[in-house]
């Protein structure tokens, strides 16, 4: 689950990690399909790629934050937050040249608070993204309260409900757009060594010159303009801006990062296994609702995998260390 184990077999394997991925992804379709053989239609296998394109976008941006050693508990919230502002701004403008960018603001300026914490001084992440979930979270009730903000125009609704040939859901090409850019920058320029470095050891970086507190301020930042993004693509589908909204999403996408090879301890990392994570996300939960699990089981799954996966890469690791041990 390892960078390394994205570019060369496993030992005692002849598949790459993102490989074996993408055999469980065809698995899971094939053990569906069986259950309930509609799952094999092309509309409905599309249709898992629907639910999961906000997860997918804020996947993306967390991989980098958790190559880096870091974690963001707040991504579900700030998408919520995202979310009401764009709604309240809409009720009271009509606008949607006003509602959008405020939207974006907002989710940029979450990301940011979070980064500027993090960067500048020396609480954990997880401590910094907790306490700040509670308070985006706390923000948009004192905003929303009970309300829920609906009544967006038809032509909003597009961004998420369009179908590209008239079967590719607009989410998916969304995803893939935003997954080409991310595996681009990761692993073609300088800051996808960046993070790694920060990841393994920070402090070599920042004696080799490197502004590290400026890398870790951005990718926070990125990934709460990623969120308010999401957040649009969750609206254009489910047309209604709400506080119960994200409620559900940061264990989705932290697995999803996990699960794709990215070290929750930081320093390697698989954008391309993000995107694979993403899609198996999408198979289990719409497989489930073919089959009627609640999402109570879907839940369960998902904190099954991620212990599994913590597992696994924690197996790897001391396997590898004892292969590097000289004889």
């Amino acid at each position: 689950m390892t960078e390394a184990a994205g570019n060369r077999a496993l030992p005692g394997f002849r598949f790459t990690y993102q490989g074996a991925l993408g055999i469980l992804l065809l698995a899971l379709i094939a053990l569906f399909g069986i259950r309930q053989p509609v799952f094999f239609h092309p509309e409905v296998l599309l249709d898992s790629t629907t639910i999961v394109g906000e997860v997918g976008i804020m996947a993306l941006a967390m991989t980098f934050i958790i190559t880096t050693g870091g974690i963001d508990l707040s991504v579900g919230y700030i998408l919520q937050l995202s979310a009401i502002v764009f709604g309240v701004v809409f009720k009271n403008s009509g606008s949607l040249a006003l509602a959008i960018p405020a939207a974006l603001a907002s989710g940029t300026l979450c990301g940011l608070f979070n980064g500027f914490i993090i960067s500048r001084t020396k609480i954990p992440p997880l401590v910094t993204t907790l306490a700040t979930m509670n308070l985006f979270r706390g923000i948009s009730f004192i905003i929303a309260g009970t309300n829920s903000y609906t009544g967006f125009p038809e032509g909003f609704k597009l961004i998420s409900t369009y179908l590209v040939f008239g079967a590719i859901p607009v989410q998916f090409l969304y995803f893939i757009v935003f997954f080409i850019f991310f595996h681009l920058v990761y692993s073609r320029g300088s800051l996808g060594r960046y993070l790694k470095g920060i990841g393994f050891n920070e402090n070599v970086l920042v004696f080799s010159g490197v502004r590290t507190k400026r890398i870790l301020l951005g990718v926070y930042t990125l990934a709460g303009l990623m969120c308010a993004v999401a957040a649009l693509v969750y609206l254009g589908r489910l047309s209604a801006a709400k506080t119960s909204m994200g409620n559900d999403l940061n264990l989705q996408v932290i697995t999803a990062v996990v699960l794709g090879g990215t070290a929750i301890t930081g320093g390697v990392g698989s954008v391309l296994g993000t995107f694979i994570g993403v899609l198996i996300i999408g198979v289990l939960r719409k497989g489930f609702t073919l089959i009627n699990f609640s999402g109570n089981i879907f839940n369960f799954t998902l904190g099954l995998i991620l212990i599994v996966s913590l597992i696994v890469f924690s197996v790897l690791e001391e396997r590898k260390k004892k292969l590097r041990k000289p004889r």
